[in-house]
Order: structure tokens, then C-alpha cells, then sequence
């Protein structure tokens, strides 16, 4: 028995035959047992967000993994965006895709969580982190139970000039009575 994964609107046209693309057997990206039960969740609960990117031939460039996913859940048809690109292009686009994904700030991190976590969904949050090897943050370590709430907070970021107009900022608003913290993006 199959589980339906929602393909958006814009997606319908691309929708494949997932069996059909090929595998050039030279993936760097591995993932876990772990790794490929959260994959599994997200699809059936978010969809195809994106879709399975391959060359003209159908060699992966990214999505390998979700196909993988798909097909041992006897899931066979998803978008598939086949690009027009070279071989060596195909190797450089799954690169960019596996490795560029920017830094991720610490205290919007924890933001995010605290939002999540008001939502309910702690569970999930600490299952996704374990899944990809990431430590628990401290928000999650010490929540005991869902019905602790987390204070919700509002800011403000201030675009300065040069460190003595963030000081003096920083140092006026202080005065002022304001709970203020430096950031430095």
C-alpha cells in the first residue's frame, strides 16, 4: 500500500517515474537509517517541497536519497527538474547542493526552536536533531514537559556605522532602560 506525497500545482508538470533516473554510483552524500526514517516523515507530511534535480539523462544531481526513500515505500512518481547541463556540471550543481547551505546563527537557531516548541513540537524537533547527528540544544535539554512555556520576546536589530556608533547606541539605549545585547552579523 502506498502513502500519497503532496506534488504542489507547480510541480504537476514534471511529476516522473521516479525507477527511471539513474544512480552514477558516486554520491558523496550518505545518510543513516535515522536520517532516511525523518526524510521519510517530512515527505509525507510537508511533500515534495522541492523536487528531485537531474541532468537530461536523468542522473541525479540531487535527490538521490529521497528517491531512495520513495521507492522503498513503493512510492514511484515525484518532480523531477531535468537540466540541461554536462556531466562535470551535474558533479558541480550536486556539490553546491549538498555543501552550500550557509551557517547557521546560534541564537536565531535557538529562536527557532523556542517557536517550535511552543507548538508543540518538541518531540519532533528533538527526533530531527538527533537524526542528523546535532546536539540537543539546552532549550531542549532541560524542557520537561510541554506544559513549560518559553517567554516570547520581541527585538529589534540596529544598523550601525562602525563599532563607536554601535557602543554609542548600545550605551543610549542602555541608559534609557532598555534590555540591549551586541550582535555582530
Amino acid at each position: 500500500m502506498t502513502t500519497p506525497i503532496t506534488i504542489p500545482e507547480q510541480y504537476k508538470d514534471i511529476v516522473e517515474d521516479l525507477r527511471e533516473l539513474k544512480k552514477d554510483g558516486n554520491n558523496p552524500n550518505v545518510t543513516t537509517v535515522k536520517q532516511k526514517e525523518e526524510i521519510w516523515k517530512s515527505l509525507k507530511k510537508y511533500g515534495w517541497v522541492y523536487p528531485i534535480v537531474t541532468n537530461k539523462d536523468g542522473v541525479f544531481a540531487d535527490g538521490e536519497q529521497r528517491v531512495d526513500v520513495c521507492l522503498a515505500h513503493e512510492e514511484f512518481m515525484g518532480p523531477v527538474l531535468r537540466l540541461p547541463v554536462e556531466d562535470v556540471d551535474r558533479r558541480l550543481l550536486r556539490q553546491v547542493l549538498n555543501k552550500l547551505r550557509g551557517q547557521h546563527r546560534q541564537d536565531a537557531d535557538q529562536e527557532e526552536y523556542a517557536k517550535i516548541i511552543q507548538a508543540g513540537e518538541d518531540e519532533e524537533l528533538k527526533q530531527l536533531l538527533q537524526a542528523i547527528g546535532e546536539p540537543l540544544p539546552e532549550l531542549l535539554q532541560q524542557l520537561g514537559t510541554k506544559t513549560e512555556t518559553i517567554p516570547e520576546t520581541f527585538e529589534i536589530i540596529i544598523e550601525c556605522n562602525d563599532e563607536e556608533h554601535q557602543k554609542r547606541i548600545y550605551e543610549k539605549l542602555k541608559g534609557q532602560g532598555y534590555k540591549c545585547r551586541v550582535l555582530i552579523l
